[in-house]
């Protein structure tokens, strides 16, 4: 997709410094400025704009489904609140897949709405949890090391 047709660009500011995350986080701008270009593009039919829809709602879903295992795995604190998130947005896109799928026209709401809550989203609420796992991980990486190195 060109740089003009992109309503967000991937930064450095949003790297959580997990490649695994930063990549599918990636991902989702993607599909984002997909569904930007949908909404500017008056020749975009509707059956691909709801294909986009779909690719956006389901990677979404695996994308959440990863992390939430994964602060679930570290037992992230602020869960509960960060599944709620979560859980809204995927409502969101679902919400705007029906009204497509009724024959109704993307509109920049949505569009928006999409690209501030995800970099709202990856800036503040992803990286609280990816700061706590580094927190935990650091000492019990090295404990790890050092108890391997002793026992063999």
């Amino acid at each position: 997709m060109a740089a003009s047709q992109q309503l967000v660009a991937w930064s450095d500011e949003f790297s959580l410094n997990t490649p695994e995350i930063d990549q599918q986080h990636q991902q989702l701008i993607d599909l984002i400025n997909h569904i930007w270009t949908a909404t500017i593009d008056q020749q975009h039919n509707k059956l691909e704009t709801l294909r986009i829809v779909y690719a956006l709602e389901r990677y979404t879903v695996t994308h959440f489904t990863a992390e939430e295992i994964f602060m679930r795995e570290i037992g992230y604190p602020k869960f509960a609140a960060h599944k709620q998130a979560h859980d809204h947005f995927v409502a969101r896109i679902r919400l705007e897949k029906a009204r497509v799928a009724a024959g109704e026209r993307l509109n920049l709401d949505i569009v928006h709405y999409l690209k501030d809550w995800l970099i709202n989203h990856i800036l503040v609420a992803d990286k609280d949890y990816t700061t706590e796992y580094a927190k935990r991980a650091a000492p019990a990486t090295l404990l790890g090391k050092f108890f391997k190195k002793i026992l063999g």
